[in-house]
């Protein structure tokens, strides 16, 4: 495959969805809420029943979960002597904290072979009797079991590629759907229970209402629901549909939380879309989008409808939003080109406009500042249910340059969400909420990239590295003061992709043009294409941006990428080559990598449930593979997966790896490895794929 055949004219792609409706029934019942969740001698009285400590349980208004830090996840592993080797790998890694141990762990690849799991038969009795003896099974779920899988990725002496896998642990997930066969799906319809081999329950999330069918309202067509889904998409984006009920979260993301009550479910159009991309070579391939939601009816007492009014002057911006149905009160999340915008709660907000730059770049004929601002506001109701709306007003942004590349001693973090303001902005505000939770120790926010300040080089280190070279959003700006990825130590990019790409945008391309940019894995010789989806022609380059990623460089502190895009670490892409095959030459002593294996949906819980789980807000802070493993799994976003490298010791007895390392301050960490420093036999990669696929509604 040509990277350049998926190309970025993206901004629809696909998911592969369990099997629509055979026909689309013309009204659907509304449920009621009975009851919130567990009660608190309930939850109780499970833990009990699991042997799980009470004190160890995290509660929240009716939801329920836990994690045993020491055996989610786990695998065999064994300590490291100290050597010359170790002594070498300490030494390049900057260590952000004076309390975080430089810990050296390692896979014990021999007692892989001798791993046990418990088997699924067993699993399902255990969860679904402990469930049922308490009356806590919950309505409408169906227990199905699957295991979390590590697969060791290594080479022999002839450079061939070989795989080993292991269950590790044996995941039963419910999965929900109401009687007439729709699925019920969201943060508030997830409940999970891991065990290792003898039967120990290493995780649990319970989040369940119990309903009742209510009054019935009419449902849009199918053939009206496609036309307004596809005034979202591309002229040729093909569409994939289907009903569900979108239950939210029992504990509020956003708003004030003494008025989140959720008392209705209301009936919704789930779809993915998927583009074909042709390339003047001949190549094509397909693009899935994330996974969207839009009212299946407009019955106004559950609905609610956003309009909003925008004007701009120079860089300045006010808009004003005016709501009319649903359930009061109303929760406003904006978004704009500047990323505080979304601190702003109330129905109307002032700010400047701006746009990412500097004096060197003003002056190249190939910058384009923007001179259209999207202002978007997304609109929650006391209920839950979720509406959009945006308005395009032109605008002259204020450019914002470079900062003086200092970032301190502490830990930082990022975000690059190139789909916003729009329909994800709650994504990235969750996300920030949740790391800057006041004492939470989340650090400081070194960079929040937006829409057409999004750029494929943020990805790419420059050569030579610390510089502003030629065209960055193209050849790279990823350690140039605080604009590219590897300048801050943990960063989210909020986008959708494939097995080999991701998308991205550029300078001047306004955000209702996404995506106009896209990043192939480096192993492709089109590496970097601009001007996609009718923005300007087509273009394509080869840049060797292999390494980049990690935290090695002059200004570089990354050690942890979250790439909450869809499918970029499925196990294998359509030409077979695994994850550390596209993936790995980008390495350059990061440690962690995080993604998805299956299409992704989010819109801030998930998000959210990741920046709490590593810091510990609300628990224990968990290891940056068990916070994005147990957050997808709460919210249903989609299935996790997780890679990183690993160093060969003692033949192919022991794999040095950072598979455990926590969040700088919240527990040890891994050293760096830097896989170009070794020789290639030395180094593989390990790979973490999660067990929830069927529970999907697009599995």
């Amino acid at each position: 495959m040509n990277c350049k055949a998926a190309l970025p004219m993206l901004f629809v792609f696909a998911v592969a969805v369990g099997q629509a409706q055979t026909s689309t029934p013309s009204s659907l019942p509304v449920y009621q809420v009975v009851k919130p969740g567990v009660s608190d001698p309930e939850a109780s009285a499970l833990a009990k029943r699991l042997e799980i400590p009470d004190a160890a349980l995290v509660r929240a208004r009716g939801k329920i979960s836990f994690v045993d830090a020491e055996k989610y996840l786990a695998f065999p592993s064994a300590p490291v002597a100290e050597s010359g080797v170790t002594r070498r790998l300490r030494e390049a890694t900057k260590n952000k904290s004076a309390a975080t141990p430089i810990a050296l762990k390692a896979i014990d690849a021999r007692a892989l072979d001798e791993w046990q799991v418990l088997d699924e038969k067993t699993a399902l009795n255990a969860a679904t009797s402990t469930l049922d003896a308490l009356r806590l099974s919950p309505q409408f779920g169906t227990a199905t079991a699957g295991h979390n899988v590590l697969t060791m990725y290594s080479k022999d002496g002839t450079g061939k590629w070989s795989a080993k896998n292991t269950q590790l642990d044996t995941h039963v997930s419910y999965k929900f759907s109401e009687s007439h066969g729709i699925p019920l799906i969201g943060p508030g319809a997830q409940v999970h229970l891991t065990f290792d081999a003898s039967g120990h329950v290493t995780q649990l999330h319970y989040a369940a209402r119990s309903l009742k069918a209510g009054a019935e309202v009419k449902i849009l067509s199918e053939e009206e629901a496609r036309g307004r889904i596809a005034q979202r998409l591309p002229a040729k984006a093909r569409i994939t549909m289907r009903l569900v009920y979108w239950t939210p979260p029992l504990e509020p993301v956003f708003g004030n939380a003494e008025s989140w009550r959720p008392a209705t479910i209301i009936p919704w159009y789930a779809y993915y879309s998927t583009t074909e991309i042709a390339h003047p070579s001949g190549a094509a391939s397909s693009i899935r989008s994330r996974v969207s939601m839009i009212p299946a009816t407009d019955d106004a007492r559950f609905v609610p409808t956003v309009t909003v009014s925008a004007t701009a002057d120079g860089p300045q911006v006010r808009a004003h939003a005016e709501v009319r149905g649903g359930t009061p009160p109303y929760t406003y999340i904006w978004g704009g080109s500047d990323p505080e915008v979304s601190h702003n709660t109330g129905n109307e907000i002032r700010y400047t406009a701006r746009t990412r730059a500097a004096r060197q770049l003003l002056r190249d004929s190939d910058f384009h500042l923007r001179t259209n601002e999207t202002v978007a506001v997304t609109v929650i109701d006391a209920n839950g249910v979720v509406v959009h709306g945006r308005q395009i007003v032109p605008v002259q942004p204020q450019p914002i340059m470079p900062s003086n590349g200092a970032h301190g001693t502490g830990p930082t973090y990022g975000a690059e969400s190139p789909d916003d303001p729009g329909n994800w902005t709650p994504c990235r505000v969750g996300w920030q909420n949740g790391m800057s939770t006041p004492g939470a120790g989340g650090g400081t926010q070194s960079f929040a990239w937006l829409g057409g300040d999004a750029w494929p080089g943020d990805f790419i280190e420059p050569k030579p590295a610390g510089t502003l070279v030629s065209t960055p959003w193209v050849n790279g700006d990823a350690d140039f003061a605080n604009w590219g990825i590897n300048t801050a130590d943990l960063v989210i990019d909020i986008a959708d992709g494939n097995a080999d790409t991701k998308t991205a945008m550029q300078p001047g391309a306004p955000t209702s043009d996404y995506a106009t940019a896209f990043l192939c894995s480096p192993n492709f010789p089109d590496d970097v294409g601009i001007n996609g989806n009718g923005f300007g022609t087509p273009k394509s380059y080869t840049i060797d941006y292999a390494p980049s990623w990690g935290p090695t460089g002059p200004n570089d502190t990354l050690d942890w990428l979250l790439l909450d895009d869809c499918d970029m670490l499925d196990p294998t892409d359509g030409a077979g080559l695994n994850v550390a095959q596209r993936w790995g030459l980008a390495f350059n002593g990061l440690h962690v990598l995080a993604g998805f294996s299956s299409l992704d949906y989010g819109d801030g819980p998930f998000e959210n449930a990741v920046a709490n789980n590593i810091l510990g807000v609300g628990g224990s802070p968990q290891t940056i593979v068990q916070s994005w493993f147990s957050a997808a799994q709460s919210t249903g976003a989609g299935t996790a997966a997780a890679m990183g490298p690993a160093f060969r010791l003692e033949g192919n007895l022991f794999w040095m790896a950072d598979i455990q390392d926590y969040y700088w301050g919240k527990g040890s960490v891994g050293p760096t490895i830097v896989p170009s420093a070794f020789a290639s036999g030395d180094i593989g990669f390990w790979f973490l794929n999660g067990s929830n696929a069927n529970t999907l509604v697009f599995p």
